[in-house]
């Protein structure tokens, strides 16, 4: 027999000689043991940060250790996401990336203090988001056709709202005006709230918006939906056209959100958080969530994800560079 000391060194002989991939999935096998954080780059209320703690709730009961949503906002989203870039990857800090910091800012600012290509991992593409194209519910505007009319007769007449410069509100409807061949005014606000309110005013003439955010005004007969960004018509709204129907074909904007990860994460860990995330989404209390917040389970792999991401900063880039669209 083997001497004590003997035995523990062959022990740790054996551990090492592991291949190392085998070491990596024992190590996700154990993930977490301990308290995960989602880094949410917008304030509380808005519809990603209602999804992430969604989500947060179905880990948390998943992993039996607390998933906490950070909400850390400012700048479009930049600030929070060059936080989490900063964050060490090991899958305890992750990032609810969306389209607006991820696809669009990198195109529209000099420097964001990330690279989504090279600062970060792909995790899932969780859900997308109609945008929808709002008017008063009193507009003269009842149809896609209309509007562009109204706005071809009188060029800069007609005036829109956003959440803020650079945001996807902002970026779908210069996506619009290109397609459409109109000029309208852009009148940037610090968030939803406040655009809503000087159009219910009269003071701008439309707006685009999620679906989530636009919903609690259709419910209360204040605003019309003209058209919805989506190649489909969205099933929580199945009368309301898209704007492909409407006479623009391939118009395509989802705003999505997602989980990513600081680069450099395990491809274990991030495999096992790809999966679990699946396992949430499937849940009947998960599912009834995201049709009460008009969002669309999108789900995929890593792999997907970045290839959609890819795509998108594609997408974008060529929208800004083709209005020459800058933000100071």
């Amino acid at each position: 027999m083997l001497p004590r000391r003997s035995l523990l060194i062959h022990s740790l002989a054996a551990v090492l000689a592991l291949p190392s991939p085998a070491l990596a999935q024992g190590a996700a096998d154990n993930f977490p043991t301990k308290p995960v954080t989602i880094i949410v780059p917008f304030t509380p209320g808005q519809s990603g940060d209602v999804l992430a703690r969604v989500l947060a709730d179905g880990l948390t009961k998943l992993w039996g250790k607390a998933v906490i949503v950070d909400n850390k906002g400012g700048s479009g989203g930049t600030v929070g996401s060059k936080i989490a870039a900063a964050a060490a990857a090991d899958g305890y800090t992750l990032l609810l990336g969306s389209s607006g910091p991820m696809a669009i800012a990198p195109n529209l600012y000099k420097n964001t203090g990330y690279d989504p290509r090279k600062d970060f991992t792909p995790i899932m593409n969780v859900a997308g988001v109609a945008q929808l194209l709002v008017v008063p519910a009193e507009s003269k505007y009842k149809t896609v056709a209309e509007f562009v009319a109204g706005a071809k007769a009188a060029p800069g007449k007609l005036s829109y709202g956003s959440g803020g410069a650079g945001s996807t509100q902002h970026l779908t409807m210069e996506m619009f005006k290109q397609r459409a061949g109109v000029h309208i005014l852009h009148v940037p606000y610090r968030g939803s709230a406040p655009a809503y309110t000087d159009m219910f005013g009269g003071q701008i003439d439309a707006l685009f918006d999620s679906q989530p955010g636009v919903l609690p005004f259709i419910a209360s007969g204040k605003a019309r939906v003209l058209a919805v960004s989506t190649p489909k018509r969205v099933p929580s709204l199945p009368d309301i056209p898209t704007l492909a129907e409407s006479g623009y074909p391939g118009f395509d904007v989802l705003g999505w959100l997602g989980i990513v990860a600081p680069k450099g994460l395990d491809p274990a860990i991030r495999n096992k958080i790809n999966a679990d995330l699946k396992k949430v989404m499937a849940t009947d209390e998960v599912k009834a969530r995201f049709a009460t917040l008009g969002m669309l389970p999108v789900g995929g792999s890593p792999e997907d994800f970045a290839t959609y991401l890819d795509s998108e900063l594609k997408k974008w880039g060529a929208v800004i560079k083709t209005g020459s669209i800058a933000v100071e």
